[in-house]
């Protein structure tokens, strides 16, 4: 009986584990971080005129799909943002400050 309950419990946890990666374990801080990074990598690549289908990632080989994903398309909402505010003729703000608008984005849940 007791090995019968041990089992389930393994059982269950195990979806949790196989789906864990380095983007789900981040506290929400260092989740807003990561995003703010990616995001003035991206802005770097865009104020220089690179497209991002340019854009090259390198992969270490033992991502997840979501961490794939996720830097994917924190990328691309990077190049979205920037090439909307182009459009409609912004200038675009510093990096360091794209940086901090991002991050106070991302900490208080709402899309930048």
């Amino acid at each position: 009986m007791r090995r019968n309950v041990l089992a389930l419990m393994l059982f269950l946890l195990l979806p949790n584990a196989v789906h864990a990666d380095r983007i789900t374990q981040m506290t929400q801080s260092d989740l807003c971080i990561y995003t703010a990074k990616l995001q003035v990598a991206g802005y770097y690549y865009f104020e220089q005129g690179k497209p991002r289908e340019e854009v090259k990632v390198v992969w270490h080989g033992d991502e997840t799909p979501n961490e794939i994903d996720f830097v994917n398309g924190t990328l691309d909402d990077a190049y979205l943002w920037l090439t909307n505010a182009q459009r409609n003729g912004a200038t675009l703000v510093p990096a360091q400050t794209f940086g901090d608008l991002v991050y106070e984005a991302c900490m208080n849940g709402k899309p930048l």
